[in-house]
């Protein structure tokens, strides 16, 4: 069954965006090796909110080069008026009713393959509901100071979290935990 993953790449102090949204200085350090990318090709679909879907400046860009060649399926509240370009093996599904149907119909698509997460706002929630199984850090050698935090408003929350897997590249190392539902009381 597919698991649920919450992954993204982060400054050291946090933030996976700069002040102006930007991504682009923490991705400077990225570069996969062979664990990377054996965890990457066993994504079987991605649910991501509609501001990171919108960061491409051309929708139709995700069936040409998206490193994620899988279903996507985008929560918003304001689907585009024109559906973007798909192709064999990424299509992209536009979910209005909530985390909860985005993720199911993400697994149903995913098979026995994961399911990753993309977007501060959409894990917050999918960590809210409950329907992440596990956190995929990856650490840029970077302080921003300021930006969008990967973990806000989740202050009424515990989480509890056991390391399962690390992989270290020459300049970043990736942390994965697995979310431990049994140990929040």
């Amino acid at each position: 069954m597919a698991k649920v993953c919450f992954g993204m790449i982060t400054s050291l102090d946090g933030f996976i965006s700069e002040r102006n949204g930007k991504l682009d200085k923490l991705y400077k350090s990225f570069k996969p090796n062979d664990e990377i990318n054996e965890v990457m090709a066993n994504t079987g679909a991605v649910v991501m909110g509609r501001r990171t879907y919108d960061m491409t400046d051309d929708p139709d860009a995700y069936a040409d080069d998206y490193e994620f060649q899988v279903p996507i399926f985008v929560l918003t509240h304001h689907p585009p008026a024109k559906h973007p370009k798909e192709n064999d093996n990424l299509t992209i599904t536009f979910v209005t009713d909530g985390i909860e149907s985005a993720v199911q119909k993400a697994k149903a698509a995913a098979g026995e393959r994961d399911v990753v997460i993309l977007g501060a706002d959409i894990g917050q929630q999918a960590l809210r509901a409950e329907l992440v199984d596990e956190l995929q850090i990856a650490i840029a050698p970077l302080l921003l100071g300021t930006g969008t935090r990967m973990f806000e408003h989740l202050e009424d929350l515990e989480i509890h979290l056991e390391k399962i897997r690390t992989i270290e590249t020459d300049e970043q190392m990736e942390v994965y935990y697995k979310v431990n539902r049994q140990g929040t009381d």
